[in-house]
C-alpha cells in the first residue's frame, strides 16, 4: 500500500471515529438532560381554578386538592372524555367533591391536550375566569404548557402549568 492511500484510510477512519464519538456524546447528553426540557413546573401562584387533564394516576387530582385545601385556589375544573372517568378517583381522594361542598366541574369531551385548551379556553371565557393552574403529570408539561399558551394567546388569560 503506497504512503497516500494509507493516510487516506487514516484521515477516513479518524473521521468516521470522530463523528461516531459525537453522536454518542449527543445521545449520551440527551438521556441526561431531555427529562429537564420536558418538564416545565410554573411557580404555584394565586388562580381562580386548577385544571386537572384526565389520564393518568392519582397525582394530577391530589395535587389539585391540596392547592385547593391550601387556598391557592378556589374551585377544581376536571377534563376528559367522559365524567364517569373521575368516579373511582373523586370517590377515593375526594368524597365530598361531588356533594357541592367544592367548586368542582367537570369539563367532557376531551380527545388529546390540544382539546383541552380549547374546551378550557371556551369555559373561562363563558364563566370570566381570568387566572387557571394547569396540573398534569411531569412529562406531559411541555406539550401542556405549549397546547395552552397558544390556545390562550392574546385573551388575557393567564395560565400557568404545573407539575402533578
Amino acid at each position: 500500500m503506497n504512503g497516500g492511500l494509507r493516510s487516506g484510510l487514516v484521515v477516513c477512519l479518524a473521521g468516521v471515529l470522530t463523528g461516531v464519538l459525537c453522536i454518542i456524546a449527543m445521545a449520551a447528553w440527551m438521556v441526561f438532560h431531555l427529562a429537564d426540557w420536558l418538564v416545565v413546573d410554573g411557580e404555584v401562584q394565586q388562580a381562580e381554578v386548577a385544571v386537572v387533564l384526565g389520564g393518568g394516576g392519582g397525582s394530577r387530582l391530589r395535587k389539585a386538592l391540596e392547592l385547593y385545601e391550601q387556598g391557592i385556589v378556589a374551585g377544581l375544573v376536571l377534563v376528559d372524555e367522559k365524567e364517569q372517568y373521575w368516579d373511582t378517583m373523586l370517590a377515593r381522594q375526594c368524597p365530598d367533591c361531588k356533594s357541592g361542598s367544592m367548586p368542582l366541574t367537570i369539563l367532557t369531551g376531551s380527545i388529546n391536550t390540544l382539546t383541552d385548551a380549547r374546551l378550557l379556553h371556551e369555559y373561562c371565557i363563558e364563566m370570566n375566569i381570568k387566572t387557571l393552574l394547569v396540573v398534569t403529570d411531569p412529562y406531559h408539561t411541555r406539550r401542556a404548557s405549549l397546547a395552552f399558551k397558544r390556545q390562550f394567546a392574546g385573551s388575557g388569560i393567564e395560565v400557568t402549568t404545573l407539575s402533578s
